[in-house]
């Protein structure tokens, strides 16, 4: 698991506070007002857009590009995402470019297509294949899922857990030897020796022999209180929302071993560094440096480094606990769709997103106790803060980022952070248990069909229309004035409070989704279309506006989109 370095910052507060401003924005966006020419949308081809406030449409553009937002004697405001619809998971993501303008009428436009055509077009998709692309450098975490997939491939490696040897359970003070990863591209490993420090409930800790004796020592009190944490809270947490992790060697329980290897596979962290991870290399017993067992490998305390902070016995126990959630899951779906079903494993993008969902999870189920031995912060600093950060990122430049994450992209945080509030966001309306969501995230992971197919499938909705609605609830959620029911919200969040709360001690916006604001002239702007991702626009047409047009393509020229990214037009009506 990537972090970015570990701080103290001043408490995050989950919920909304007396006197914070709720205001939907602090900026008014940046947009291009060269003048665009959209003689193309004639009355023909431009679909009328007739909503209540509070209701929403969502178009296929490469079949109904051209839209027209009505005028009227009374004042209107529309909220517009130009998106990709694309589902695919492929190893260098999939994107394409695009133009979204708007002209001011001089008169409403007649009929173009019926209602009736929209739904039918919104609802006939499927997922086209992709071919995979050489691999980029790649993070840690995706890199080691990229050589899980590797790995599988290998029909006997594949195989091998099922001839694991049966191991018997370590006590207190035993020693054992280990395979870790020799650098951050594990295409080789070094062997180290490590002591027993904690035995538990399925929790084993193991401390690295050779240890900085320069850095602060962890104690007996640390192994005790994360092993108890870890058996008490997170596994049972984890394992009801995503299923089991295998069990190899038939000892029944999971390794933890604290390395200083973790804390060298990051020497410069000035972007993050890596502080646990799992590798399902040790669930194939054939594969080179299986250690033929569960396990998570996690840094230590160690001192400050020119590029590195110090990483005191506080962030060695707290900042493990979100990681451990975090990296449990992780194990979990390697043996959900790998070993037992058996299918390919996770897609990068869902896989990760229901690892940070399961961090969520820690701060709904990990009591407040457990979580303030050292900093005096809540469970929802420990386990949700991260999540809250990156999807502030993700909210600050949508455009730019991807839901549907490139399989062998860079630890993008911000994409992690798309990804989370999508699941949540899913969970939030399909789930029978809204809050834990435990019905969607157990059908995620016990399926052979995976990622958006799978998301579809359980939803029983398209998912060009999911993300559509989703990127709407984007704005949307808890907007002063707009109506809080159906889709276009989030139940289980308050985001505009939580981020107004914390502004601007935490963050540099009251909220981080800045869309671009048109009220006169024309809109012309151009961009790629990341999978899954798009660009808002709000328009405000004061009284008596004879209403705009607004045109969606390849370019500014007018150039027809590429089919291949599902280019989609998503509108609702805010007043």
């Amino acid at each position: 698991m990537i972090r970015r370095l570990l701080r103290r910052v001043a408490v995050l507060i989950p919920f909304a506070c007396a006197g914070c401003s709720s205001d939907p924005g602090n900026d008014p966006g940046t947009v291009l007002t060269t003048p665009a020419d959209l003689s193309n949308c004639t009355s023909a081809n431009t679909v009328p857009i007739t909503l209540a406030v509070g209701g929403s449409q969502v178009f296929d553009a490469s079949q109904i590009n051209c839209l027209a937002l009505p005028g009227g004697t009374a004042a209107q405001e529309y909220v517009v995402e130009a998106y990709s619809g694309y589902g695919v998971s492929t190893e260098n993501g999939s994107s394409a470019a695009y133009a979204l303008q708007s002209v001011k009428d001089s008169t409403a436009p007649v009929a173009g297509a019926t209602a009736e055509s929209v739904r039918q077009l919104a609802a006939a998709w499927h997922l086209p294949g992709a071919t995979a692309t050489t691999v980029r450098a790649a993070g840690f975490d995706h890199h080691l899922r990229t050589l899980e997939r590797g790995l599988i491939q290998n029909p006997l490696v594949r195989a091998s857990h099922l001839m694991a040897t049966p191991t018997a359970v370590p006590v207190l003070g035993d020693r054992d030897s280990f395979y870790v990863c020799s650098d951050a591209n594990c295409d080789g490993f070094k062997r180290i020796g490590a002591t027993v420090k904690y035995v538990g409930a399925p929790g084993i800790i193991y401390l690295d022999d050779q240890v900085d004796p320069k850095a602060e020592q962890l104690v007996a009190a640390d192994f005790e209180q994360l092993g108890s944490i870890f058996d008490g809270y997170l596994y049972p947490t984890d394992t009801t929302a995503f299923g089991r992790e295998s069990d190899i060697n038939g000892d029944g329980h999971i390794a933890i071993l604290m390395t200083p290897s973790v804390n060298a596979l990051t020497p410069d962290c000035t972007d993050g560094r890596v502080i646990g991870y799992t590798f399902a290399n040790d669930l194939l017993p054939y594969a080179p440096g299986s250690n033929a067992r569960e396990m998570f490998y996690t840094y230590v305390p160690s001192v400050a480094t020119a590029k590195c902070n110090v990483v005191t016995r506080a962030d060695a126990i707290e900042g493990l606990q979100p990681t451990l959630i975090h990296e449990l899951q992780h194990m979990i779906s390697f043996n959900q769709h790998v070993l037992l079903l058996p299918g390919n494993d996770q897609d990068t993008w869902m896989n990760e997103g229901l690892s940070h969902f399961a961090e969520e999870l820690g701060y709904r189920t990990v009591p407040t106790s457990q979580c303030t031995t050292f900093t005096g912060g809540d469970c929802f600093s420990v386990f949700a803060g991260g999540d809250i950060e990156n999807a502030y990122s993700y909210l600050s430049d949508t455009e730019s980022e991807y839901l549907i994450a490139p399989e062998a992209g860079d630890a993008d945080l911000a994409q992690r952070g798309a990804s989370w509030l999508f699941i949540r966001w899913v969970a939030d309306h399909f789930a029978s248990d809204t809050l834990l969501g435990t019905q969607f995230t157990r059908a995620m992971e016990q399926s052979t069909v995976l990622g958006a197919a799978r998301v579809a499938q359980f939803t029983g909705v398209d998912f060009p229309t999911l993300v559509g609605e989703w990127h709407l609830a984007t704005w949307t959620d808890d907007l002063p004035g707009f109506p809080q029911t159906g889709l276009l919200n989030y139940r289980t969040w308050d985001f505009r409070d939580l981020y107004a709360a914390n502004y601007p001690d935490n963050f540099s916006r009251i909220y981080p989704l800045i869309p671009d604001l048109i009220g006169t002239g024309t809109y012309n702007h151009s961009g790629v279309l990341n999978a899954g991702s798009g660009r808002t626009v709000r328009f405000e047409l004061p009284a008596g506006s004879p209403g705009y047009t607004i045109r969606m393509a390849g370019d500014v020229q007018g150039d027809a989109l590429l089919p291949a990214i599902l280019p989609y037009l998503a509108v609702v009506r805010v007043q």
